[in-house]
């Protein structure tokens, strides 16, 4: 709710200083006939916007029993243990998307169509994508514009995943061929926070998303993992750069702290800074990541030690805590960064069985995350010369290894991790030995439930039915597992 907050009062404040003094003076003005006044200008609904759409990219991490839960990077000492049974409520944050930043984006669309700013019209379709191919991952079947429609549809038609995807594209690819002509009478600069008005990046991200969706796909019916690697391959040249990143970055000052740090390190029921779980610390600690004392603080007895969710430990056996030099208030809210991009490339070349391209393709990916982080180029070096970071020499072993080291570089980053285990059954997550008496040994929820008002007022949508969660996700969920046929 703070952060909701901020940002109403931000968008508030912006809407107040573009319209100007003299509007407020205006006696010939009638109060009573609210109008969208020529003052409020595609500029003055962008950072709040950006603003809503960074905290979407977020929100699902640092809540208990939430993301970071899931994905074994967070362990709360000494508490009830997860049982990954969710509800419908969980994720509500997502679906009010249709009534928040998701509307607020496509009326910036709308806005910019009308008056010709063609650079703000694409901007607005990058973040609408950006939110209906979420909304379709987590949910599968969800409405389109219908739902932001008010009155005239009471009860929105549902669309498959496959539609919502293709409207999404549409989008994008609008956007990139808007990006590539005139901006128009107005075009973004200073208002864009998060990417300055610099064009071209907002191309790159457009087709960033493209391929990071078209890999989403790699199991879906009606095409092959191969043929979703060489899709996923003919994006990335236009792709985000290594270096760069595509989020909200945070200032120091207290009302402006990152979500990481707010709700997680900040509240961490340690009191010393959130806890990570023993699976993600074991994991780096089986090829002597130099990532670690970036991320940790040592543990009480030396190295770097992990905590079993629930647990707590002995005296004098103190585990290690996430770093307040990297969960610090400056601590970005994440949308997309280059290095993805590699991953995807080494991915999509594990895919069609070049383990050598596969190879060059992943060293890439760590070494950009290693540089973010500050990591040395000796131990960069020493870290990908080791036997742990050989690609395997069948598509299994590689997309293993692969994923798993994406696991490792987008820790509290981005929501891939989360798809990327459903997806492809990877990293290979020991629940058992990782929270104390789990509720269920083999995946955590694969999909979002429908919101109760939804299944109430809706009859497209209580037609469909709440789904069963932990068997299956969405339409592109169908890999087979050893526990799923």
């Amino acid at each position: 709710m703070k952060k909701t907050t901020k940002y109403i009062a931000l968008i508030v404040l912006t809407l107040t200083l573009f319209t100007g003094c003299e509007k407020w003076l205006d006696v010939n003005t009638n109060p009573n006939a609210i109008v969208d006044s020529p003052a409020i200008t595609e500029s003055t609904y962008l950072i709040g916007i950006e603003a809503e759409w960074a905290e979407k990219a977020v929100i699902m991490h640092p809540w208990w029993n939430a993301m970071s839960d899931m994905l074994l990077w967070y362990s709360i000492q000494q508490s009830t243990p997860r049982s990954f049974i969710i509800n419908p409520a969980y994720g509500n944050v997502i679906w009010n998307s249709y009534s928040g930043s998701l509307k607020h984006a496509l009326a910036l669309y709308d806005k910019a169509k009308v008056n010709g700013n063609f650079h703000y019209q694409g901007i607005g379709g990058v973040i609408a994508a950006w939110h209906w191919y979420l909304i379709a991952d987590l949910y599968d079947k969800a409405p389109l514009e219908q739902a932001m429609k008010g009155d005239e549809f009471r009860y929105p038609d549902v669309a498959t995943q496959a539609e919502i995807y293709a409207h999404a594209n549409d989008l994008l690819v609008e956007a990139i061929a808007l990006f590539n002509g005139p901006s128009g009478p107005r075009k973004p600069g200073a208002d864009d926070y998060i990417l300055k008005g610099v064009i071209a990046k907002w191309t790159r991200l457009a087709y960033s998303i493209q391929a990071r969706q078209a890999m989403r796909l790699t199991y879906a019916e009606g095409t092959t993992p191969t043929a979703q690697a060489d899709i996923v391959l003919g994006l990335l040249p236009n792709a985000l750069l290594a270096d760069e990143f595509v989020g909200w970055v945070h200032g120091a000052d207290q009302p402006n702290w990152s979500w990481i740090w707010t709700h997680g390190q900040l509240y961490d029921y340690s009191g010393e800074g959130m806890t990570p779980n023993i699976f993600l610390v074991d994991l780096m600690n089986a090829v002597a990541d130099p990532r670690r004392p970036k991320m940790f603080t040592e543990a009480e007895q030396g190295g770097y030690k992990g905590l079993v969710a629930g647990a707590m430990f002995a005296a004098g056996d103190k585990p290690s805590r996430y770093s307040n030099t990297f969960a610090n208030q400056r601590y970005p809210d994440m949308i997309m960064n280059g290095y993805e991009m590699l991953f995807l490339k080494a991915e999509a070349y594990a895919l069609k069985g070049d383990y050598p391209n596969c190879k060059i393709a992943l060293d890439a990916a760590i070494r950009a995350d290693m540089l973010y982080h500050g990591v040395l180029e000796a131990d960069i070096v020493t870290y990908l010369a080791q036997p742990g970071l050989v690609v395997p020499t069948n598509v299994e072993g590689a997309q293993k290894l692969v994923v798993e080291q994406k696991y490792i570089a987008l820790v509290y980053e981005t929501y891939e991790s989360y798809f990327d285990f459903i997806r492809t059954g990877y990293p290979e997550f020991d629940f058992d030995n990782s929270i104390q008496n789990v509720a269920n040994s083999n995946t955590f929820p694969r999909r979002y439930m429908y919101p109760l008002a939804e299944m109430d007022k809706n009859p497209y949508i209580k037609a469909i039915g709440q789904p069963d969660y932990l068997v299956r996700g969405t339409s592109w969920d169908r890999k087979s597992f050893p526990w799923r046929p």
